[in-house]
């Protein structure tokens, strides 16, 4: 097909990809003198009354997701048949983008967790820009997405899998699975595919993109089928020890089998990766007034774990870090990878804070108001403050929440580990 001339206007250049639809081939815009890439369906070539009909649908919706107009989706500027009878195939005209897909990343191994998170941040703009106008893209997987050489994400063939199948996602006549079963949601392999089945993709994409692998490993389409709808996704973290817990969490809610429990829509995901690319800051020593850190005692990695004042020695289970959870909040970390905790999620004074295993409740999060000359107070989700408990200034004070009063047992002091001296 090299060289061949479509609708007087795209010449074909070279082939740039095949899969199950088609072809994707560079041709040149001869009227406006410019790249552009040609997608061949020559899944609805054919002649018939069917044939017929599977073309002027598949035409009909390629014009609704052309509308959609989006810095991180690949532009549609042109679409129309080639050939004649039983010969005629359609086609689309896109922008060319250079770069490569993420199918190229993934054969060299996970991907560095903060460039997935900045990757995912923008395909979550363009499923939220789509799904606002009712487009849902149907085939997330690693091929439908490009990254540019300067980091910009392109997502392709927004809404071609329903497009060119009535069924969408269904087994048609010929037996063929429209989607990506290693990918698909549940729903959509039943026929009911929602908004959220992006989200589900989308987490299938991000697991396999941290860890090197997907999350379900299968012989066969109906083996990834049955995967998705009746086993349990393994953690990321035990197939990676490189995955940290927000990681863990995020992708797990993405990947479950209930849309409900779902992040609620793209933009809610998207904010979500945005916290883990910021990153935490920290590790930091917490000082008291009176000159002693916040403490989990006795070093426990346990759940329900007290943190109390304790001389400064500098240990792990004196360091702490800050995760921004968005809305001026953050959550804060201990060695042990768990969170301060408001025991029991009580709104009462002299409520002990322990440490806890991560679920993102609002006994989890924090806010910090500076007092002036590097001090905060930290405040709870009960509008009161962290508190050292009747303003004892003895190694193993429990730190409790207390309604807020401005005294100096309600001060704090952030200090980066390694910036001061500490005791020998």
């Amino acid at each position: 097909m090299q060289d061949q001339l479509l609708a007087g206007r795209y010449r074909l250049v070279r082939e740039l990809a095949e899969g199950g639809m088609g072809e994707v081939w560079e041709a040149q815009d001869e009227t406006l003198g410019r790249p552009v890439a040609v997608k061949l369906i020559f899944q609805l070539a054919g002649g018939g009354s069917r044939g017929n009909q599977e073309r002027v649908r598949f035409l009909r919706e390629a014009r609704i997701t052309a509308q959609l107009q989006h810095p991180n989706i690949v532009t549609v500027h042109d679409l129309g048949e080639t050939g004649a009878g039983n010969d005629r195939v359609p086609f689309l005209v896109m922008e060319m983008v250079r770069g490569e897909g993420l199918d190229a990343v993934l054969s060299r191994g996970a991907a560095p967790l903060p460039d997935v998170a900045r990757w995912g941040v923008q395909i979550c703009e363009a499923l939220d820009d789509a799904h606002r106008a009712g487009i849902m893209h149907r085939d997330i997987k690693p091929s439908n997405i490009f990254v540019t050489p300067s980091g910009v994400v392109k997502v392709l063939d927004f809404g071609i899998a329903k497009a060119a199948d009535p069924i969408a996602t269904r087994v048609t006549r010929t037996g063929f699975i429209m989607g990506s079963p290693a990918y698909m949601a549940p729903e959509q392999a039943r026929g009911y595919p929602e908004p959220s089945s992006d989200l589900y993709a989308l987490g299938c994409l991000l697991f396999e993109l941290i860890t090197g692998r997907p999350p379900f490993q299968a012989p066969d389409a109906m083996g990834y089928i049955t995967a998705h709808a009746t086993q349990q996704p393994p953690t990321p973290s035990s197939v990676s020890e490189d995955v940290p817990p927000d990681w863990d969490d995020l992708v797990l809610t993405l990947l479950d089998k209930d849309p409900a429990q779902r992040y609620s829509d793209a933009a809610a995901l998207g904010r979500a990766l945005r916290r883990l690319s910021s990153g935490p800051l920290g590790p930091f020593h917490i000082w008291t007034f009176a000159g002693r850190c916040l403490d989990v005692w006795y070093s426990s990695t346990e759940d329900g774990t007290r943190i109390v004042q304790h001389s400064c020695h500098g240990g792990p289970n004196q360091q702490f870090t800050l995760h921004p959870v968005g809305d001026g909040l953050y959550e804060i970390r201990t060695f042990a990878g768990k969170c301060l905790d408001v025991w029991g999620a009580s709104a009462e004074d002299f409520t002990q804070i322990v440490q806890h295993r991560h679920h993102g409740g609002p006994n989890q999060q924090f806010t910090l108001h500076p007092v002036g000359q590097g001090l905060f107070e930290i405040g709870t989700f009960a509008g009161k403050r962290l508190d050292v408990h009747e303003c004892r200034t003895d190694d193993h004070t429990p730190i409790v929440q207390y309604a807020g009063h401005g005294g100096i047992n309600q001060l704090f002091r952030f200090v980066l580990v390694g910036s001061e001296n500490l005791p020998e």
